[in-house]
């Protein structure tokens, strides 16, 4: 019994120790599960302010030993991460939320605010920065999201900088709306962006002689007068150049420019050219031109972008330039064409080439000269690339030094090569550095400098290829951007805009190298970090210009959108980029047709059952769809800046879709392809039915409209004459408009084979009591007779037609056996028998009169009218599949006629028909009449007998309405059922 008991104890002891370690770990668990993740903003780089909104204090939110205004909006409704967020509310006005004031903020100073919002609704709310007193009051705002993380957060973020002059008393950081919808913001952040010290424009000067302002005058007059600067070797003039630290080089300087822009009021372009042994910030030769002929800072900008990818560019910053001692103001100055530009890029001294423009500017002034302006897209071949020389900026070493005139001799064949684009783009070019270079321009809108007179290539002669030298990107404000350079690559259409340069794209090689360096350079986080290395030094040259140019008012903001706009064109849109219509399936294969909808190409990489991944592969290029040139050309040459409109007309205004024909299995569900260069994979649905666009069944039957020679029929005085007799037609005849088809009494007209007769003409059909026109199909394989809008009434006596169908062609299909579409028509005496159709008689939109006439044996309907005007007058209606007479839409007087054994109503009326009923009987029918969808039917002197119902009123379709009858009198025998009425219709007179 001890034992036992010590056992028993032990087991208890045990069990209790398990229990602890098993409430122990559960306990961990839960306290893990509810333990708030870690923070990305935990910890921040020094000098990174933030606030979450977690802590108020005195009315404001505080965080991090910073105060933040706001603290009233605090709101545990949403939050970003912890627990609050500030909330702007509806309410009357605006409505102010999470703020940061800093008290004399320190000039020359670049920042980013970033704030995350969550809202729905209109983007009413916005990040703002304003910054008070000194000399240049400023304010920034932005409601448009960078980004957004998947939960319905959203980030706004502000640039700003403080100017170095004028010590501004205080900026403000701070969320607002105009309390129309509210919203939530987190996570508030502002940081200081690398900025360099205070930069400070380089004072210059050139000291020039009275006789040589006395040409360099003479020559502004000259051009001012011709409406462009021209250029020889004579205009030189003797000067001094005075540098900043005050020595003085002498120099040779000449006016610069092409067009007049660089000639207003004092501030003239001038290229200078230093005397032998002298250099000046490490160049020989350089221009000093006005900002605003390359735009101002954009040009500074793209000649960074391209430098920092190693792409050749010429050097470019600003100065103040003094002339004869007096102040011209900021100035732009960059170095020329010499081996200055590639050596101090780490390149071997090698060829600079360009095409000479002097032919192009000689047709310029011509024009000038002649009329006063330059006439777009006139033709002076002359002065067009294909005929400009090739030529390298600097020809005098070649006869010192043969090594470089071999090279030169290369250069030439490399530019005649790309020129004549008969060489792939790879043997010609670095192909990165071009791709870059491209991508580049489409990133910043440059593309001034893709002008075939501004290109600028170096020979590098170790690779033996060429190097694009990128420059000239802005002739001024440019013009919205639409499309991409690569925008209909692979087409074999090359915009008249940049011919030489839309020829590379017809290489997918190139093509592939410019879409991955123009998505890569693009992405958010990439194109974000570029921006942000170069905010300091953009916002200091920012202020020096806008002391002169305040009305230059650019934002980094702004490129950062334009860039994700650019970044947005690249790839499709999944599923609607690519269209894949299903044109036959034959055994184990499906036949496709294939369309690209992207304006950039595409390549198939596969098929599949589902859309997640493709399950055999496809190797299948689909170019591009391609703007008309004529458009394109009409936005080149329009003297207009804002082309909007221009740009929608040319998405308007496509070449029709290319189709390609693709071969996968019957099994296969969706196609995977990829644009060329992207890793990203996307899938499209095969549609299952074939492509559109095609000549419609209708359409190709027009085209069979005309009379053929040596047929049966005659064709006489504007008519088409079945004349009596046997007329056998094996295929379908179209009648044109503009003729009467008439048949004779006796003429007997057999339809075999699926042939029609189908007239755009009116019809005559004159037989008589004894000699009957007969449309007849005895193998019971014809089509029918059809009179469509022929322009005038028909008639038709003694016509029987027995044993037909409806016509048909393709797709295309008729419901009557006889059908008269907008044809006012009189039938009298005519018998329609035996029909295969779905109507033995269809009128549509037309005017008639039945009168004296039998339909019979009918597949369905024996006379439906749809929309029509007309009257039924003594005429029997037997044996018909369906309803013996039925209208829709239709006013109608019907009399004396005789309905037996109708397959459901005798009579029907719908869709807001009006119709009268006379002296007429009915036997045998489902329904004897029956009225729908707001119309009324008028009931006098008629005989129902044997009919499972007698009447019936009633709303059928949801957009219609009660319906009425109205019965005066009737006579009614074996009637298992007199009437019923649906929900707001009535039957009056029972």
């Amino acid at each position: 019994m001890i034992i036992h008991d010590e056992h028993k104890r032990a087991r208890a002891l045990a069990a209790r120790r398990l229990f602890i370690i098993l409430g122990g770990a559960c306990l961990l668990l839960a306290m893990a599960a509810l333990w708030p993740e870690p923070s990305p903003y935990e910890e921040l780089p020094e000098g990174v302010l933030y606030c979450g909104a977690e802590r108020v204090k005195g009315g404001n939110f505080r965080s991090r030993g910073q105060e933040f205004a706001g603290g009233a909006t605090q709101s545990a409704a949403f939050a970003r991460n912890g627990q609050y967020s500030s909330h702007l509310p509806l309410g009357e006005g605006l409505q102010y939320g999470l703020g940061y004031t800093q008290e004399r903020p320190k000039p020359g100073t670049a920042w980013k605010a970033s704030i995350w919002r969550k809202q729905s609704g209109r983007q009413d709310t916005y990040l703002a920065v304003s910054l008070e007193g000194g000399a240049q009051p400023r304010y920034w705002q932005e409601n448009i999201a960078l980004e957004r993380d998947g939960e319905g957060w959203e980030r706004l973020e502000v640039r700003f900088s403080i100017p170095y002059r004028g010590q501004a008393e205080r900026v403000k950081v701070y969320v607002y709306g105009n309390g129309e919808s509210e919203a939530w913001f987190d996570d508030f952040t502002l940081e200081a962006l690398p900025a360099p010290e205070a930069f400070e424009l380089p004072r210059v000067e050139l000291s020039i002689g009275p006789g040589g302002m006395k040409t360099l005058q003479a020559n502004r007059e000259k051009a001012l007068q011709r409406g462009i600067l021209s250029s020889d070797g004579l205009d030189w003039v003797a000067a001094g150049f005075i540098a900043e630290n005050g020595s003085e080089l002498p120099a040779r300087v000449r006016l610069k420019g092409d067009w007049l822009d660089h000639l207003q009021g004092d501030k003239w372009s001038f290229r200078v050219k230093l005397e032998s042994g002298q250099a000046w910030n490490r160049v020989r030769t350089f221009s000093l031109h006005a900002p605003h002929a390359r735009y101002h800072l954009h040009e500074w900008l793209f000649h960074q972008l391209l430098e920092s990818a190693d792409v050749l560019t010429t050097r470019y910053d600003f100065v103040e330039l003094l002339l004869n001692g007096e102040s011209l103001g900021v100035y732009a100055w960059e170095e020329h064409f010499e081996k200055q530009l590639v050596e101090s890029r780490n390149r071997r001294e090698g060829p600079i080439m360009k095409f000479e423009e002097d032919a192009y500017w000689a047709t310029i002034g011509r024009q000038l000269s002649a009329h006063g302006y330059v006439k777009p897209g006139a033709a002076y071949r002359t002065g067009t690339a294909y005929s400009a020389e090739i030529a390298p900026f600097d020809d005098k070493p070649s006869e010192e030094n043969p090594a470089v005139a071999e090279q030169i001799l290369e250069a030439r064949s490399l530019m005649e090569q790309y020129r004549r684009g008969e060489v792939p783009a790879r043997a010609i070019f670095d192909l990165p550095k071009m791709a870059v270079y491209l991508a580049y321009c489409d990133l910043v809108n440059a593309r001034h400098g893709l002008a075939w007179h501004n290109q600028r290539f170096y020979y590098n002669p170790i690779t033996g290829l060429l190097e694009p030298i990128g420059f000239d990107g802005y002739g001024g404000k440019p013009p919205p951007l639409y499309r991409l350079l690569g925008g209909g690559a692979l087409s074999g259409f090359a915009p008249v805009s940049h011919p030489l340069i839309a020829q590379l794209f017809q290489e997918e090689d190139f093509t592939a190298a410019y879409l991955e360096a123009l998505h890569r350079l693009s992405s958010a986080a990439a194109w974000r970090a570029q921006l942000d290395t170069l905010a300091g030094q953009w916002s200091a040259r920012l202020q020096a210009i806008q002391a002169e140019y305040p009305e230059y008012k650019p934002s980094l903001q702004d490129y950062q959108r334009e860039g994700a706009y650019v970044h947005s064109l690249l790839l499709p849109f999944e599923p609607f980029s690519l269209a894949a219509y299903t044109q036959s399936v034959l055994g184990p294969d499906r036949q496709l047709w294939v369309c690209n909808r992207h304006h950039l190409p595409l390549r198939l990489v596969g098929y599949g059952l589902r859309e997640e991944q493709p399950s055999a592969g496809l190797d299948v290029l689909l170019p591009a769809r391609p703007p008309r040139a004529y458009a394109e050309r009409l936005r080149k040459d329009s003297a207009l800046q804002q082309g909007g409109f221009l740009e929608e007309q040319v998405q308007q205004e496509q070449l029709p879709p290319e189709f390609t024909e693709v071969r996968v299995s019957a099994a296969a569900t969706h196609l995977f392809f990829k644009v060329p260069g992207l890793d990203t994979l996307f899938s499209a649905p095969i549609l299952p039915y074939a492509a559109p666009g095609f000549p419609t069944d209708m359409q190709r039957l027009r085209g069979l409209a005309g009379l053929k020679p040596g047929q049966s029929y005659r064709v006489e005085e504007g008519a088409v004459l079945f004349p009596e007799g046997r007329h056998e037609l094996r295929e379908t005849l179209v009648v044109p408009p503009g003729y009467q088809l008439v048949m004779e009494a006796g003429a007997v007209i057999e339809l075999s084979r699926g042939a029609s007769l189908i007239s755009f003409s009116p019809l005559q059909a004159m037989g008589t009591a004894g000699r009957p026109v007969r449309v007849v199909s005895p193998a019971r394989d014809g089509g029918g007779l059809a009179v469509l809008s022929p322009g005038g009434p028909s008639t038709a006596r003694y016509l029987m037609a027995e044993g037909l169908g409806a016509p048909r062609e393709g797709r295309w299909q008729l419901t009557g056996a006889l059908t008269f579409y907008e044809a006012p028509v009189s039938l009298s005496h005519c018998a329609i028998i035996k029909n295969r159709s779905e109507d033995a008689l269809n009128t549509v939109r037309s005017e008639f009169e039945l009168a004296d006439s039998y339909i019979g044996e009918t597949f369905s309907d024996g006379f439906d009218a749809d929309f029509c005007k007309g009257g039924v007058r003594n005429c029997r209606l037997e044996q018909t599949g369906n309803d013996g007479l039925d209208f829709s839409g239709s006013t109608v007087t019907i009399s004396d006629c005789q309905l037996r054994k109708n397959g459901d109503k005798g009579i029907s009326v719908g869709e807001e028909s009006d119709v009268t009923v006379v002296g007429t009987a009915i036997k045998g029918a489902v329904i004897g009449m029956a009225s729908k969808d707001l119309s009324v039917l008028r009931v006098k002197d008629c005989e129902l007998a044997d009919c499972d119902q007698g009447f019936a009123a009633y709303q059928k379709k949801p957009e219609f309405g009660p319906a009425v009858i109205v019965v005066e009198s009737y006579q009614g025998q074996g009637l298992r059922r007199l009437f019923s009425a649906g929900e707001g219709s009535q039957i009056l007179g029972l």
